[in-house]
């Protein structure tokens, strides 16, 4: 049969096509074209792939077809199964490549997914120079062994592994991969080494695994690699360094850490993991170690603390012989010395953490040596504008840090340290104390007036950014919040409490800002009084109401706000005061006393809009048109109504999300009250909608709730507790008490509809029992009227009409749980005599509120 040569110009014709057109399609230069068609040259795998596709050659022959047009197999192989010649094939079996890799001990754990990238990008053409960059410990030489592995039947000339750690001049990269690859200089004739090496490798096919290039590149020569690819078109160069080569040319991959399990104890969490990685390296150590499950914390916090580090896991896993896990989780926490191992076959830079960041630090300027310093006060990341300010760093040197594997991008614009590498270099700091001081205290004041200025755009329509921002730097505003503890920089701290309490607030972190609002409370307390300290003590007592209240603690927010007015009234400090008034208003209200609940909202409305602060004059004036549409039966439904659309498009001018949030909310109840189903669907979804877009659990707790009454008051109880069951499960997870007991006794509606009697009682019961805990009266009224409508059902008609009398006689109820409670003693007294009426109403006169309560929690639970 014809060559392969001349095969392939028969189909170039046969597919009519010019040789330009073919060599295109292929993806070859013309001039190689013409050397396959003369049998010159044999094509590359990626170019035999490329013409089997041109030419349409069916997948399941695309592999014989590569063969042939490699020389590997004959072109009888092309025939017809029919037509191909019967006797033996005697041509010699092609010579399997050579493989020149270390042999590893263990199974590579967690990179399945790196390994099939690399191996995707060795396989595209134009990639020829693939670096593999990362700290040291990373893995970078164990993933390019594997990957190389991966990669024998592309390579049919070899797969080699060349070692230049040992090496420390680029003078001697030459000999050793001529050593790699077997090859041997002639010292006769003229040809320098260089030359001898380019022209073996020239027609050469192979993959050279570089390793540990980085101590190399700070001295001219290692320019050769990037001659070595142009010399010899076929190769492929995959290199591990810890930082890139910066060579034209160069595809750079970063190796991150192992993959780190939020738990081990689900099924099949640890696979491919770090964790796995532990277990397997711990068992090694000691074959006695046998995980259990109170372990995996401990096993997970371990790969943690090291980010994933597969040198960091093993060096943690070789002290399984003598310590617990969580004895080696709290030993890592207090010091690198203890990731260190003393096993002869690891590298002496690989036998600690230490060692493997001396390395690296010897590798820096001493400009870059004092930036990593100043980097290590960071916690959790940090911007690069953060990182000028605070540790002089330009982008400039960032940039050359990244390049070195030392910081790393986290984000647009972010950067941070592995908690190791932070932790080094920390402690080199401390060797610096006066500088250290001096950073930490730059770090302090960026941060918390940072977290100061950002109050304006957290309550404007930049609040989702604004959040996303701010939680991304918590742990940087935390250690500046007690830095300036520490240091008793209270005019810092009182500066950012606006901020702090509704972030907080959104948030949920209701009980971690109460913490830090107690430390810097009783730093305070301790601290010589001046004018700045107790202003600052006052408005810290303001925020830490709000957080207490939203706990449903009212009784103790009441206390808090009480004193935080008796310390701010000599101050004369308006900004303040309104945020106080405002607080003391909602307690008053929560708590069912709504005419002096008005008051303070007026008085908050009248100071807001004196100095100028027209967020809280918003809030103010919102809140008094919700509180007299409810507890004010005189004013019209539609008239409170029109005033809930007129301050909703007030708050969409603002545009804070959080209380146009609010305002839906309230729109949708009086929307409900009127009637008006879908338009108050609508509002309290779109209510909803906006919660779930900044992340606020508590708004999202009640949008779901009056979800729940919407589809309650339609009889849709198996819908209505569908919502109320979400709602309960957001304001239980933000421990909200108050807001639990509400909502447990309107849901018990529906659960008492629906026939499911006893359930619906104990709910009752639990609401009451909850609600007289959190002083939240209005609600505990409320669940005195599910009660008597059960006590009614089990035939007690009596008992629950004393109930209704009580509930009647109370000031705190509001309109709808007195409009119930009304339609209920109706209904009963038309079922009794006119003597059975006057005797209950004679028991219900010498009963107080507080008897008839504790009568009811003292009783045996309903079944």
């Amino acid at each position: 049969m014809e060559t392969f040569g001349e095969w392939l110009r028969q189909q170039r014709d046969l597919h009519k096509l010019t040789r330009e057109q073919f060599a295109e399609r292929v993806g070859c230069s013309v001039a190689l074209l013409r050397k396959i068609e003369a049998g010159e040259r044999r094509p590359s795998v990626q170019i035999a792939e490329l013409m089997a596709n041109s030419l349409n050659i069916p997948p399941a022959e695309s592999s014989t077809f590569i063969k042939v047009a490699r020389g590997e197999w004959s072109m009888d192989r092309l025939l017809p199964i029919s037509k191909r010649i019967t006797s033996p094939d005697i041509s010699p079996a092609p010579t399997p490549p050579r493989i020149d890799l270390p042999v590893l001990p263990t199974p590579l754990i967690g990179r399945q997914r790196e390994v099939q990238e690399l191996c995707q990008l060795l396989r595209d053409p134009p990639c020829r120079l693939l670096t593999l960059v990362g700290p040291g410990g990373i893995g970078k030489t164990r993933l390019a062994i594997e990957t190389a592995a991966h990669m024998r039947e592309v390579f049919v000339d070899g797969v080699f592994f060349v070692p230049l750690a040992p090496v420390n001049s680029t003078r001697f990269i030459l000999p050793v991969i001529a050593d790699a690859v077997g090859f041997a200089f002639q010292s006769s004739g003229s040809a320098d080494p260089k030359t001898q090496l380019f022209g073996y490798l020239k027609e050469k096919q192979i993959l050279l695994v570089a390793d540990n290039l980085e101590h190399l590149l700070g001295e001219p020569g290692i320019e050769l690699l990037a001659e070595l690819l142009a010399n010899a078109p076929l190769a492929k160069l995959l290199v591990t360094s810890r930082e890139a080569l910066s060579l034209q040319g160069e595809w750079v991959f970063e190796v991150e850490g192992l993959p780190i399990p939020e738990s081990g104890y689900a099924e099949g969490s640890t696979q491919n993991t770090s964790v796995e990685l532990f277990l397997q390296r711990a068992r090694r150590a000691y074959v006695g170690f046998n995980a259990t499950l109170d372990d995996y914390p401990a096993i997970v916090r371990i790969c943690q603390l090291v980010d994933g580090m597969p040198l960091g896991i093993e060096l943690a896993a070789a002290w399984v012989r003598t310590l617990t896990c969580s004895e080696i989780s709290r030993e890592i926490e207090q010091g690198l010395d203890f990731l260190s191992v003393s096993a002869r076959d690891l590298p002496a830079r690989h036998r600690s953490m230490r060692a493997v960041f001396d390395h690296s630090w010897i590798l820096l300027t001493e400009e870059e040596q004092g930036i990593l310093l100043r980097l290590s006060v960071f916690q959790g990341g940090f911007r690069g504008d953060a990182a000028e300010v605070v540790a002089g760093a330009t982008l400039s040197t960032l940039s050359t840090l990244v390049t070195k594997s030392l910081v790393r991008r986290s984000g647009a614009g972010r950067y941070d340290l592995h908690e190791l590498i932070r932790q080094f270099a920390a402690e080199h700091f401390a060797e610096h104390p006066q500088e250290q001081t001096s950073t930490q205290a730059c770090h302090g004041s960026y941060y918390l007036t940072f977290f100061r200025n950002e109050d304006e755009r957290l309550r404007s329509s930049a609040q989702r950014e604004v959040l996303a921002e701010l939680t991304a730097e918590m742990d940087n505003i935390r250690t500046a919040w007690n830095w300036a503890i520490t240091h008793q920089e209270f005019a810092l701290i009182e500066g950012t409490l606006r901020t702090f309490a509704i972030f907080h607030d959104i948030r949920g972190w209701l009980r971690e800002g109460l913490d830090a609002l107690d430390r810097a409370a009783n730093a305070l307390e301790t601290a010589q009084p001046d004018r700045t300290h107790q202003l600052t003590l006052g408005h810290l007592l303001a925020a830490r109401s709000l957080l207490e209240s939203r706990l449903g603690q009212y009784e103790q927010a009441q206390k808090i706000l009480e004193r935080s007015l008796e310390i701010l009234r000599p101050l004369n400090e308006p900004r303040v005061m309104v945020e106080v008034i405002s607080f003391l208003g909602i307690v008053m209200e929560m708590t069912g006393n709504y005419s002096r609940a008005l008051e303070l909202y007026s008085d908050g409305l009248e100071l807001a809009t004196t100095v100028g602060d027209r967020w809280y004059a918003a809030v103010c004036h919102t809140l008094i048109i919700a509180l007299v549409g409810v507890t004010h039966t005189m004013v019209k439904l539609e008239v409170t109504h029109e005033r809930l659309q007129s301050a909703l498009a007030d708050w969409r001018t603002i545009g804070d999300p959080r209380f146009i949030s609010l305002v839906l909310n309230n729109l949708g109840w009086n929307a409900l009250a009127l009637g008006r189903y879908d338009e108050a669907c609508a509002a309290l979804e779109e209510s909803a909608a906006l919660s779930r877009s900044v992340g606020d659990q508590y708004a999202l707790g009640f949008a779901y709730r009056g979800l729940g009454i919407i589809a309650q008051v339609q009889g849709e109880h198996l819908q209505a507790l569908e919502s109320f069951r979400k709602s309960l499960a957001t304001l239980t997870e933000l421990g909200a008490r108050q807001d639990m007991a509400r909502l447990l006794a309107e849901m018990s509606r529906s659960i008492f509809a629906l026939g499911n009697d006893a359930e619906a009682g104990r709910n009752w019961r639990e609401s009451l029992r909850i609600a007289i805990e959190t002083r939240g009266l209005f609600i505990a009224l409320e669940s005195l009227v599910g009660i008597a409508s059960l006590q009614a059902k089990r035939g007690d008609t009596e008992r629950a009409l004393e109930l209704l009398l009580i509930v009647l006689d109370h000031p705190a109820g509001n309109q709808d749980t007195r409009d119930r409670a009304v339609d209920l003693r109706d209904k009963f007294i038309a079922q009794l005599t006119g003597r059975q009426v006057e005797s209950v109403e004679g028991r219900a006169r010498t009963k107080t509120f507080e008897a008839v309560v504790d009568e009811i929690l003292k009783q045996t639970p309903f079944t």
